[in-house]
């Protein structure tokens, strides 16, 4: 969806650090699919960029291996990251290499004089260069983090973003103020971070969550299950509203939740590369506006909601007048509210069903 910047801050030089690359320091053969920038590989008059320079160039050009800590492939990642303009350089170094060592960052702190094997490296090697060329973290992972919740992830699912959470506390917050058991629908799941997260923080609630990519559903099975989830869950696949039968699958919901796709064709070609090249355009455009599923959406939502549940939306970051534009025009919703979030943008549109429409 949108792209929020994130402050970052550049890791301290240490005076230890590794002068040279420790990844690529040995003859590969190994080709990834993805171009580098054509800028990336500009000589800098650093011994670092001296070093990339001949390793990435020519192939040929060996170094003899090093012994290389934790501390020293931290520090080198990180500057690594920075030159390459990657968001957070030194977070994702250290998400790259405990995922390698299979450990928790934390343990990456207390573990600094740990030498990394040269197996390991041998595989942290393609994933650094991937990750160098932009390509998202989690996705080179597998995994992700979503209201302190460990989630799988892969390219056929968006990755669910901090603002995301937001919508997940409205939702919780609204099943708190209802007795009995409650009926969720969470249209355009993809990997089911937030029905996930509905359920594990309301345990009356009973959630039926749509996607149109069978894919994205695998993999929201997967964190369903891992959570242990099965019970409380259920995915269903198709276009939003249509794969759920009436007074089958349940009489009505007490809350829709959605956080569909919402970038308009004119911030589809601003999106930063490690968003437009990499995440699914199905989970991201939505038309020359960006309202086109939000359309669908609320002109359908009140036939599925019982008197006084809600929908709860969430938008781009200056849709909310179009958005309560949308609902109001419906008549069938009251107490709508657009909410913002820690950017101070537009980011939650909530709505309550009235019990009766005006003039009926």
């Amino acid at each position: 969806m949108d792209t929020w910047s994130r402050g970052t801050k550049q890791s301290q030089t240490n005076p230890n650090k590794a002068k040279t690359n420790p990844i690529l320091a040995q003859k590969t053969t190994q080709r990834t699919q993805f171009k580098p920038k054509q800028t990336q590989f500009r000589a800098k008059c650093t011994p670092c960029g001296f070093f990339l320079f001949f390793t990435f160039l020519c192939p040929g050009y060996n170094l003899p291996m090093q012994t290389w800590t934790i501390q020293r492939l931290l520090n080198w990642m990180t500057d690594y990251y920075t030159e390459k303009g990657i968001d957070a350089p030194r977070l994702n170094a250290e998400l790259l290499l405990s995922h390698i060592l299979a450990m928790e960052r934390i343990e990456l702190y207390t573990h600094f004089d740990k030498i990394v094997t040269k197996e390991q490296l041998d595989i942290l090697h393609d994933l650094v260069k991937r990750a160098g060329q932009h390509e998202p973290i989690c996705y080179l992972t597998g995994k992700t983090e979503f209201y302190s919740l460990r989630l799988q992830i892969s390219p056929d699912c968006m990755i669910p973003r901090p603002e995301t959470e937001l919508l997940v506390e409205r939702a919780i917050e609204f099943l708190r103020t209802r007795t009995g058991p409650q009926f969720v629908c969470d249209l355009c799941t993809g990997c089911g971070c937030i029905a996930v997260a509905i359920a594990k923080n309301s345990p009356d609630a009973k959630i039926i969550a749509t996607d149109i990519c069978a894919d994205a559903l695998n993999i929201a099975a997967k964190n369903i299950e891992n959570h242990d989830l099965k019970d409380r869950i259920t995915l269903l696949c198709g276009d939003l509203f249509e794969p759920i039968v009436p007074q089958l699958d349940v009489e009505k919901f007490d809350l829709i939740v959605c956080n569909p796709p919402y970038v308009s064709a004119s911030e589809f070609e601003k999106l930063d590369k490690c968003v437009k090249d990499y995440e699914p355009r199905l989970a991201l455009f939505a038309g020359d506006d960006g309202l086109d599923v939000y359309r669908r959406i609320i002109d359908k939502a009140d036939q599925f909601l019982r008197p006084d549940g809600a929908l709860i939306l969430e938008i781009g970051y200056a849709q909310g007048a179009a958005i309560k534009e949308l609902l109001e025009k419906t008549g069938a919703f009251a107490g709508i509210k657009i909410e913002k979030d820690f950017h101070n943008n537009d980011r939650i549109a909530t709505a309550l069903k009235q019990l009766t429409r005006p003039g009926l």
